[in-house]
């Protein structure tokens, strides 16, 4: 067995890679349906498959946590959960922040009432707080994993008043954008903590696998920096996307509009 103490594991880091490049692709056909680019229908149907690599990223974060979990065998764990908590509600804050950002955007440019609510980053961070206490479950996770899925499937028959929406209720009628609830993906992440229990028992590869080689090097050092990339990439395609509009409609011919 390896150790992940000297390095990280680059197929922890390009499985992350290849999902934050998908998460790239999905937004930058949200933004160009947005501003009416290409018709919206091209990206309703990319949407039937968001949950393919949401679900990679959420479990690929729960095999960290394990990772992480395994090398303070036999130390204090204390600071470890310390580290989780501070780095969840750090996500968490940063999630809220885009939150309000985009909201006011969609009020002004957008208006059709449909604000972010629970967004991705809010779920990330609670869902790894909340992993804390299933940590010492290893593998056993699968069978709270799976629970937790049953209800957050269960719950989107549910409706209710708003302060349910973090768990999954949503008031009758009423559709959020980048609406991720604890449940079902506190599940999701807790299936990759099982994973990890399997794949890499007390924080080691358990089976030797060859090196990525230069792609393999390209996607982990894209997944080395999942945050970073999640808060820039929608401004940065945004912008891109306003620019050429802007360009073309000076030019008298638009390609779209807001």
């Amino acid at each position: 067995m390896e150790s992940y103490k000297s390095r990280r594991y680059w197929e922890v880091d390009a499985v992350r890679g290849i999902s934050l490049l998908g998460m790239i692709f999905f937004h930058t056909f949200f933004m160009l349906g947005t501003f009416h680019v290409i018709s919206i229908s091209v990206w309703e149907w990319i949407c039937n498959y968001i949950w393919l690599g949401t679900s990679i990223f959420v479990i690929i974060s729960g095999v960290s946590l394990i990772l992480r979990h395994g090398r303070m065998s036999g130390r204090p764990k204390k600071a470890y959960y310390a580290a989780i908590i501070k780095r969840g509600i750090q996500v968490m804050l940063i999630g809220v922040g885009i939150a309000l950002v985009a909201s006011v955007f969609i009020h002004f440019a957008i208006g059709d009432g449909r604000y972010m609510y629970f967004n991705f980053l809010q779920m990330m961070g609670w869902c790894m707080i909340l992993c804390i206490p299933f940590l010492r479950l290893g593998k056993w996770n699968f069978i709270p994993a799976i629970l937790f899925i049953a209800l957050g499937l269960f719950l989107e028959t549910v409706s209710g008043p708003a302060y349910l929406m973090p768990f999954g209720i949503l008031p009758d009628g009423f559709v959020p954008r980048d609406y991720f609830p604890i449940f079902p993906w506190l599940g999701v992440m807790l299936l990759g903590v099982a994973l990890g229990s399997v794949l890499y028992p007390n924080g080691y590869r358990k089976w030797k696998i060859p090196d990525g080689g230069r792609v393999g090097a390209v996607l982990a050092k894209i997944g080395k920096y999942p945050l970073q990339i999640y808060v820039l990439h929608l401004p940065i395609i945004g912008a891109v996307i306003l620019l050429l509009i802007g360009v073309t409609t000076l030019l008298g011919c638009p390609i779209g509009y807001l």
